[in-house]
């Protein structure tokens, strides 16, 4: 057996049985990409989902699988895609394929093939085009991929021209293998990233968007985004890329919790594109409206003495967030920007402890309640429900944001002096 490690030892093991009903039916069965190049780099895992390939047709796949698998899937079937669960553990079986790709779109035209050497010649990158050999554990690597991991280089199987003239989303993946398993792109891959950058156009914009959120919650992020916009490729990712550059913004992103929302909104705040319109980008109505808040209040934020902040200003900056977010969850986004930026970050933490004494002070914090109710409200002021009832009830609101909790007897005195005021 190659180098393997214990893990890989153990993944090998487990895949035995459903590589064995492959094996016995006169098929080849194949690990390939992620856990193979993980294996090499130590960083192969105990849970992760496995794929493999074979030069059996999916309607061969889904037979051998029917007494085997505990659950099965067929939607990239027509990519020759069957998913299933065997024994817990989750796979993706793919027939060897042999595509090529329209010139308009990234989707291939699928030709399925027999060949594992040109199986992997279809893949993005030398390092995930190595493959496990079922049969006899070997590993099968013809393009050199264990060597690349070594030299830390990132290469194409094919020419990079023509890897990327296929499938353009290849160059935002290079970003993210180059950040995230410390390769260097080979010169000729740069200079077709640069010539090909323009076929990004062709990629759906949710496409682009989800890998850039993958190279984004990368521990570190910076040297992908300064591949990115060395090339020119950041140029022409939809929505963000007329801002930049993004080599400067690495810092930032790298200082925040691995959380999709907090990772995206300091790329925005580091590109000075705080309000850049993220339905555009096609994120959720949630997403959009947790990411534009955090960004734009983390911005106003960073540079103020957090420990001056006020009960009211705290009340009010409480009543501004969105739905699944905190006030604190904004401190830890503001401490990483502080952290980015070369910033001090002593009154954060004074920060935080205000907001949980104020918490402690006024359990109802984040969704305070109305001194009165819309009834006796509509009592008080002799009046019927109607707008003015709404004024009243908008004013008992704000006073309760502004001044915090006060007894009824107060509250019923400010609101009558308001409706006398309304009334001169």
């Amino acid at each position: 057996m190659p180098d393997y490690t214990k893990e890989l030892a153990a993944v090998l093991k487990r895949a035995e049985p459903l590589a064995q009903a492959f094996l016995s039916a006169g098929y080849g069965f194949y690990l390939v990409g992620g856990v193979v190049r993980d294996n090499f780099l130590g960083r192969l895992g105990n849970g992760q989902d496995l794929d493999a390939t074979t030069d059996a047709r999916p309607d061969e796949i889904k037979v051998l699988l029917a007494d085997l698998a505990d659950d099965l899937w067929f939607q990239g079937e027509r990519f020759g895609t069957v998913g299933c669960v065997v024994d817990g553990q989750t796979y993706e079986i793919t027939t060897h394929r042999a595509e090529s790709y329209r010139e308009d779109s990234r989707q291939p035209l699928v030709v399925f093939g027999d060949s594992i050497v040109a199986d992997l010649q279809r893949r993005d990158f030398t390092v995930n085009a190595m493959a496990i050999n079922m049969a006899d554990a070997s590993l099968v690597d013809p393009f050199r991929g264990e060597h690349d991991l070594r030299a830390k280089v990132l290469r194409t199987p094919l020419a990079p021209v023509v890897s990327l003239s296929e499938d353009p989303l290849r160059m935002l993946r290079a970003a993210r293998f180059c950040a995230g398993c410390e390769l260097e792109a080979v010169p000729e891959l740069k200079e077709a990233m640069v010539n090909q950058a323009d076929r990004l156009a062709i990629v759906s914009v949710e496409r682009i968007r989800d890998e850039i959120l993958k190279l984004l919650l990368l521990d570190d992020p910076t040297a992908g985004l300064s591949l990115l916009d060395e090339t020119g490729v950041a140029l022409l990712v939809p929505v963000v890329g007329g801002f930049g550059p993004w080599l400067r913004v690495g810092s930032c992103v790298a200082a925040m919790p691995s959380d999709a929302t907090m990772r995206w909104a300091a790329f925005l705040v580091s590109l000075g594109a705080e309000k850049a319109n993220l339905r555009k980008l096609k994120f959720s109505g949630q997403m959009a409206r947790q990411v534009a808040w955090m960004a734009v209040q983390g911005s106003s934020l960073v540079g103020e003495d957090l420990s001056a902040l006020t009960d009211r200003k705290l009340r009010v900056l409480a009543q501004s967030v969105p739905a699944g977010r905190t006030v604190e969850d904004l401190l830890t986004f503001v401490s990483g920007l502080r952290i980015g930026f070369g910033h001090p970050l002593e009154d954060v933490s004074d920060a935080v402890a205000l907001v949980a004494d104020l918490r402690h002070r006024e359990p109802d914090f984040d969704d305070p309640q109305p001194f009165l109710g819309g009834l006796e409200v509509a009592e008080l002021l002799s009046i019927e429900p109607g707008p003015e009832l709404g004024k009243a009830l908008a004013f008992l609101r704000e006073l309760r944001i502004t001044q915090g909790p006060q007894d009824r007897e107060l509250v019923v005195s400010h609101l009558h002096d308001w409706w006398m005021s309304r009334s001169r």
